[in-house]
This record gives C-alpha cells, structure tokens and sequence, in this order.
C-alpha cells in the first residue's frame, strides 16, 4: 500500500481495509507500506524497518496483496519486481498490468477483440509543441466537442477533463502536459456511467452484478465524487433494463479476458443514450431472444478496466460482491486462492 503516484492516500485506504478484513484464522498479516521513495517499510507494534527483499527478507511472504493504486503498483513494475523474487501475489501478471494501465495499449486491445470503445486520438508533450495544428485537426474531424483529456497512465480520475471548444481544449492540454507528459483525447459519451466487477473461483470467471453510478458532484464521477462525502450515489444491482445489465457483465469478463487479468478486475462501461437498431435478429443478446423484430439497443463502451480496484468496504467492487452475499473478508480470500 501507499507508493509514489498521485492516488497515494487511496492506497493507504485500500490497504488498511484489506488489513484489517483480512481472515486472522487463515493468514498472519503483515501491514508492509511502499514509502515515496519506492522503498518497503514493514510495520509492527514493536517498531518498523525496510525490508530486503533481494536478500533475507525474500523468504518472509507466502504471498503480497497488492494494494498500491498508480504506479508502481498498478502498471506492472512490482508485479516484474516479485516475479523476478519469485514472491506470489495478487492480480494480473506484469504485461497484464502495464497493458490495463496503459489507456492506449487497453483501448487498442478492446479494438482488436471487437470490443467497444470510445474514438479517441493521443499526444506526446514533443509532439503538441511540434505538431498542435495536426492535433487540433485530428479532434476536429475525428473526436469533436465535448472531448474528454485524460493521462494515459492515471487512475482515480486523476487529470481528467471535459471540454466543449477548441479553446478549452487547448488550455486543458497545456495544464494538463506539464504533470502528465502523455495524454488522450477521448470523444465525449453523453449517457450514464456504469461499472462491473469480475473475480474468479477455482479457476471460473464470474461477473458481479452491475453497478450504476450518479456523480452528485461535478460533471462527471471525478476524483471528487469517487472519494468525497456524498459525492456519489451507488446503484447495485444496476437499474437499467435487464439485457443492458447481462451486456454489461459480458464486456466486463470480455474485458477481463482479453487484457489477460486474474483475481479480480473491474471495468468502467457508459451506457450511452445513442442507440443502434438492430433489423431482423439480434443473436439472442436482448430481450426478443433472437427473433425476426426491429429493437433499439443502447450502445455501450468500454472506457477502462482496473486491475487494482478499490477495496474499502464501500468501493464497488466489495459493495457488488456483497450484494452476491459473498462478504468483504471471503472476497479478498477469493483473490489470494487465484494468485497461489
């Protein structure tokens, strides 16, 4: 828990929920922190020291939860750092997590499968100073306005914006690249915002019940909303019709699949007020079961998957397993058994 990114203190959060929720009659837990410095610091009652894991400490852990939202923790470079230490731990493997992270790389895996996503162009800091007439041509005929702004690599909503004008636009990029040197700019989906969680039991994957998220605050679930008193409201299950909600836990596991995760997964899915007709059949995937009919489907696109989601007792992905009866404490043992 902990690390040097941007989302640090929901690191720390996440971290003491699964301490303190972690089953005490199955495991001796360990509360190690990686300071800002990128450092491990284990604590103890008696005191606290830094561990070395290259050396004596590398026999200490049967298995490492990780807890750590960003980077390091969250693009693969620990899980490289414990695969090469031979230490077992929880989520996606290295190229898993860097491919999840990465909004680019994800993006053009859910393209590649046949998955829904939303278009999208992305900048480099070198290349907005040499080539922002191209760019700003670019989102013009291929993204329009709104356009979202995003870093490629955050989470938690770090960094991201909304803007209606070209003028907007490029104040936001010149803000924005100067902390977070590699950005995207997403077309803008005008619809509700959802998301659903995946786990896995004795080696099957199962999707959790959809949740439906309102942003009480701001225009959209930012930072604000995610983590603010009030700042949101959770609908889990889902209200949307039936057949959106089996679509929605379809993409999650499609989702989860394609990127290669394990454990656990959670990705986030707008449902979109554009809608597409379907003529003649639809393969079963809505309610007509396939048959001859006219039917309007509300699209869906993917907009990412986290590998390291949330894990208070009132994240989502916790919220929407409870809501399948399995409690905090037996989901977390659910994604140890998938990393040993």
């Amino acid at each position: 828990m902990g690390g040097p990114s941007a989302e640090r203190a929901i690191s720390l959060i996440t971290g003491k929920a699964i301490f303190e929720n972690l089953n005490r009659k199955k495991y001796d837990v360990s509360w190690v922190e990686m300071t800002k410095e990128n450092k491990f610091e284990l604590k103890t009652k008696t005191g606290q020291r830094f561990l070395d894991l290259q050396n004596k400490d590398r026999k200490l852990f049967d298995c490492i939860f990780i807890a750590l939202h960003g980077s390091p923790g969250e693009d693969g470079k620990v899980q490289g750092m414990l695969e090469m230490l031979g230490i077992p731990y929880t989520g996606p493997n290295t190229l898993s997590s860097a491919l999840a992270m990465n909004k680019i790389f994800a993006a053009q895996i859910y393209f590649a499968n046949g998955l829904p996503h939303p278009e999208f162009i992305h900048l480099k800091k070198d290349g907005w100073k040499d080539y922002k007439n191209h760019v700003l041509k670019d989102v013009r005929l291929k993204i329009g306005y709104p356009a979202v702004i995003k870093p490629v690599d955050q989470g938690s909503a770090v960094g991201v914006s909304i803007v209606k004008n070209e003028k907007e636009l490029i104040k936001a990029i010149n803000t924005t690249i100067k902390k977070f040197p590699w950005l995207m700019v997403q077309k803008f989906i005008k619809g509700q915002e959802a998301t659903c969680g995946v786990l896995e039991k004795d080696g099957q994957i199962f999707a959790l019940p959809p949740t439906h998220i309102i942003a009480n605050k701001g225009e959209f679930y930012d930072y604000k909303s995610k983590y603010s008193k009030g700042g949101s409201t959770h609908i889990c299950p889902a209200d949307f019709l039936p057949e959106i909600n089996e679509q929605l836990q379809h993409l999650a596991i499609l989702s989860h699949k394609v990127l290669g995760c394990s454990g656990m997964s959670r990705t986030d899915i707008f449902v979109a007020d554009e809608q597409d007709e379907c003529e003649g059949t639809c393969g079963g995937d809505c309610e007509c079961g396939g048959s001859e009919h006219k039917h309007a489907h509300n699209k869906l696109y993917i907009i990412e998957t986290n590998t390291i989601p949330g894990m208070t007792p009132v994240s989502l992905l916790p919220e929407a397993a409870g809501k399948m009866g399995i409690e905090f404490p037996e989901m977390l043992d659910l994604i140890i058994k998938a990393a040993l």
